[in-house]
């Protein structure tokens, strides 16, 4: 019933950004999330990824297969600035790819290198929520987040407003809030990419 509706309604929707996609003269280009922590970028690129029938490469998840590490242990082992470089080496990687959903790390932005690398091939989406949608959904994230562990909420206030500026730098912005589902932020996104 419900389940062969809705993939059939997933397989017209590729084939109609796929066409779309193909004549516009963007194919051959990523998709590239990029947002503070639990903005949705996850969640989000998995739709678009099933939509356009890209390939789906998270940054952090390369950076773990690549050390055999989590993250957590990359911060508590060897701090944040190593962690960075191995993050903008992973980065300069997945940019190089196409047809590809690329789902950043929180703080991905703050080397604008990044995002020079990034936008070689791709269009940067920033999905936007405002702080309070952060707070809703950071309370589940706590253990798996490394930034979070020893964070008040006032501490990620403050990085939350520090990295605002360094988000400004996107071709797409997505206000993204708790009221639609991740399939209809990355329907949004494939219609304004279209534009």
């Amino acid at each position: 019933g419900i389940v062969g509706v809705r993939t059939v309604y997933r397989y017209e929707i590729a084939g109609q950004y796929g066409r779309t996609v193909t004549e516009r003269g963007f194919w051959n280009m990523n998709i590239v999330l990029t947002g503070f922590m639990a903005s949705g970028k996850t969640q989000i690129s998995k739709e678009l990824s099933k939509l356009t029938g890209f390939s789906l490469v998270d940054t952090d998840a390369v950076i773990e297969e690549k050390t055999g590490l989590s993250i957590n242990d990359i911060f508590e082992k060897f701090g944040e600035s190593k962690f960075r470089d191995i993050e903008h080496d992973v980065i300069k990687e997945v940019s190089e790819r196409e047809n590809t959903v690329i789902s950043t790390g929180g703080g991905v932005v703050l080397n604008p290198d990044n995002i020079t690398s990034l936008r070689k091939h791709g269009v940067i989406i920033n999905l936007a929520p405002d702080f309070n949608t952060i707070l809703e959904r950071l309370n589940d994230a706590k253990a798996t987040r490394p930034l979070l562990k020893n964070s008040d909420i006032e501490d990620i206030r403050k990085r939350f407003n520090e990295r605002s500026p360094f988000y400004a730098d996107c071709d797409i912005k997505i206000n993204v809030s708790n009221e639609h589902t991740p399939l209809y932020f990355a329907e949004q996104i494939m219609k304004l990419i279209q534009e």
